[in-house]
């Protein structure tokens, strides 16, 4: 009977591997693509994915119809370039409503509608992406790269009996976002809310924000809004925006009532120092002792896209330490310190003085040369 020798034997390939095989190459082949990827210029890469979250009623249904409606368009969007397309709108929350707010655009924005209309498409049902039927009859209805964008509004109403708060069912939603994407070779922006706390930014199970390409936080600030980009794996982080809901009168219902919508209105972005309230009391004495946690131990992260590279940050017990150094001299119990430190902590996160990620926290502006 032969020998077989396993040093001398000739592995065999499986279709993958070889696969795998041929899509190796070295650092020396690797050529640079220098092509615009982007659907929006600076905002939105064309086959990635993104979330716009926001509390309920900042006009986060107005703000991605407004979006959508561009690029259809191929309209210039808060002057930046868009790469015109077809899209695909999931109007999962369905309603009258949302029929009001194409009329709005078509009653003030009759440019915008001409040239954007038939490109729009809308699906006003409440899709179910946390199996996998709804996702492929998505994809069966349409060609491959049918279309540029596809926008989920919202993540709520399109999980189906997925919680967002658990990983597995946040991981099947994310698995069928992805072969949406795949097919259709487009971005995918999802609607969805805020959570508790805002420094985990969108709701729900972590592995969302790890999947996304750009994450935009809409914030109201009076009657103005404000779209900042929180996350961007790509291209410049902190972007802003500012716009205003400009009501629109549509017609008059069987009892002589108004029926209306709004339209995005671009303004002016409102100066952060300007706007943000007084520091006072145990706010004040937060804020100090943030500064001197981060003169101390402060550090930049530059290898991670959720901090900022130009800003020095520092752990939550750090800054906690600092604080009750601050009040050794009070006359209170741990709990009363404890207590009054986390509602300085959420109030200056909440005045826009502060930003967290893991119970790591810096500040938005640089006081005192804090990121040098």
């Amino acid at each position: 009977m032969p020998t077989i020798s396993l040093n001398t034997a000739t592995p065999v390939l499986t279709a993958r591997a070889e696969q795998f095989q041929k899509a190796i190459v070295t650092a020396a082949e690797v050529k640079v693509d220098l092509s615009n990827d982007c659907l929006i210029k600076n905002w939105l890469g064309e086959n990635a994915i993104s979330v716009v979250y926001g509390d309920s009623n900042c006009g986060k249904s107005f703000f991605a119809v407004d979006l959508a409606y561009h690029v259809a368009a191929g309209q210039s969007w808060f002057n930046n370039k868009v790469k015109a397309g077809n899209v695909l709108y999931v109007a999962a929350e369905g309603g009258h409503g949302f029929g009001r707010r194409i009329g709005a655009v078509k009653q003030k924005r009759p440019d915008l509608h001409s040239a954007g209309g038939q490109k729009l498409k809308l699906l006003p049902l409440q899709v179910d992406l946390h199996g996998e039927a709804d996702a492929s009859a998505i994809i069966n209805q349409a060609d491959p790269n049918q279309y540029s964008l596809v926008v989920i509004d919202t993540l709520a109403m399109s999980i189906g009996e997925g919680s967002e708060n658990d990983g597995r069912d946040m991981g099947m939603f994310i698995s069928n976002i992805m072969r949406l994407k795949t097919y259709f070779n487009c971005h995918i922006m999802i609607v969805h809310h805020t959570g508790k706390d805002r420094s985990k930014g969108a709701r729900g199970h972590s592995s969302l924000r790890a999947a996304l390409d750009t994450e935009i936080e809409l914030k109201a600030d009076g009657l103005v809004r404000i779209a900042s980009v929180t996350k961007q794996r790509d291209m410049e982080n902190g972007k802003k925006v500012a716009f205003t809901l400009e009501v629109v009168e549509l017609a008059m219902d069987e009892e002589l009532e108004a029926v209306t919508s709004c339209i995005v209105s671009p303004a002016d972005v409102p100066s952060t120092t300007a706007n943000k309230k007084r520091l006072s009391g145990f706010n004040e004495v937060a804020h100090q002792t943030l500064l001197d946690a981060i003169d101390k131990h402060g550090r930049r992260i530059r290898d991670s896209e959720h901090f900022p590279s130009s800003r020095k940050v520092v752990e939550a017990t750090r800054w906690c330490d600092e604080f009750k150094l601050r009040r050794a001299s009070d006359e209170t119990t741990p709990e009363a310190m404890r207590k009054s430190f986390n509602r300085a902590r959420d109030w200056l996160q909440a005045n826009d003085y502060t930003r967290e990620y893991e119970d790591k926290i810096w500040f938005i502006d640089d006081p005192d040369g804090q990121g040098k």
